[in-house]
């Protein structure tokens, strides 16, 4: 899988979780604030999201913010759930859309 870029220019793409829904995503161009605004055209986020492929950002809150620390027991992360928490980390949870196409 390619990595992302980010901030992903804004257009429109199509999006799928390889389920039942394939959706247009459009992505506004940023406000003055420099926040951009996100719409689909059919169903939610759940359903354009690849569940298997989870992600989070893990911020240190205090020393001893180690990804080692979480025990393999936590693993493998079920479908559309959380990643596991790690002492001394704040974590902020992502879900993976799959880009698939731009339409014409």
């Amino acid at each position: 899988m390619e990595p992302p870029v980010f901030p992903l220019p804004s257009g429109n793409y199509l999006v799928t979780g390889d389920r039942e829904v394939t959706a247009v995503l459009t992505v506004h161009p940023p406000d003055r604030n420099g926040d951009s605004r996100w719409a689909l055209d059919a169903g939610t986020l759940y359903d354009v999201t690849h569940l298997p492929c989870r992600a989070a950002r893990y911020t240190a809150t205090r020393d001893g913010c180690f990804p080692a620390n979480v025990p393999n027991t936590a693993f493998p992360v079920s479908p559309g759930g959380a990643m596991p928490p790690v002492e001394g980390c704040e974590k902020q949870d992502y879900a993976v859309v799959v880009v698939i196409g731009v339409p014409e």
